[in-house]
């Protein structure tokens, strides 16, 4: 086996320019960003997909809601039809709304910082 060399040259540097310079210096890759692979992750870090299925559900929901007829009579077929997807389309809703609210919430690191991520191992 190779000794290790007595002496081994190490070369430190330290920045020159303010921390806001290499953040400048970072670029947007927009070919990235119009990909399909690109948007969808753009879409799950901001977390905009949850928001958005929210909504969608929350206009189906008030849609189906409106189309039963409280006059029609109850057990035929288009008034089930009717209520049930009202009734779905409602437990969707708030289950999109709590993920919602649980991805924003891990996002934006409750009751954590830095240094007690950082300590637990990423377990705070």
């Amino acid at each position: 086996m190779a000794e290790f060399p007595s002496k081994v040259t190490t070369r430190t540097s330290s920045p020159t320019q303010g921390a806001g310079a290499s953040v400048s210096a970072m670029r947007l890759d927009l070919g990235f960003v119009r990909s399909r692979l690109g948007a969808l992750m753009l879409l799950q870090l901001l977390m905009i997909f949850n928001a958005g299925a929210t909504v969608l559900y929350i206009t189906a929901f008030i849609t189906c809601s409106a189309a039963v007829d409280p006059t029609s009579l109850k057990g035929t077929q288009a008034y089930n039809q009717r209520a049930a997807a009202s009734f779905f389309a409602c437990l969707v809703m708030i289950a999109y709304a709590v993920s919602t609210f649980f991805s924003f919430q891990a996002w934006r690191g409750v009751r954590s910082n830095a240094a007690t991520s950082q300590m637990a191992g990423g377990y705070a």
